[in-house]
């Protein structure tokens, strides 16, 4: 049952890495990160540190382990990614635009 478990675990690894990849390169390539909503990464990167520190603590399975700090650094990357490809003109306007609704 464990080799069956750890062969799961690769699989959902390499799902993982096939997902999240394309997302990254896609940031690094255009330095465009408009699209992407920085609030969902940062829950995206709480959840997974959390899972990661359950595989540590909790189940002590390296195959868990592996996975799950794979997704953890998919996400802070692509999170980073968001955070420094932000056009920051479009994001003062969006400030500007919603300070003016508020004050209405």
């Amino acid at each position: 049952m464990e080799v069956l478990g750890n062969i799961l675990l690769a699989i959902v690894s390499i799902c993982t890495f096939v997902s999240y990849f394309p997302q990254i390169l896609k940031c690094l390539k255009t330095k465009k990160s408009e699209d992407l909503s920085i609030w969902s990464w940062v829950l995206w990167v709480t959840s997974s540190l959390a899972y990661t520190m359950y595989a540590i603590f909790c189940q002590n399975n390296f195959m868990l382990i592996f996975e799950t700090s794979l997704e953890l650094m998919f996400c802070v990357v692509i999170l980073v990614c968001a955070i420094i490809y932000r056009d920051k003109k479009e994001s003062k306007e969006d400030d500007i635009s919603e300070e003016i609704e508020n004050n209405e």
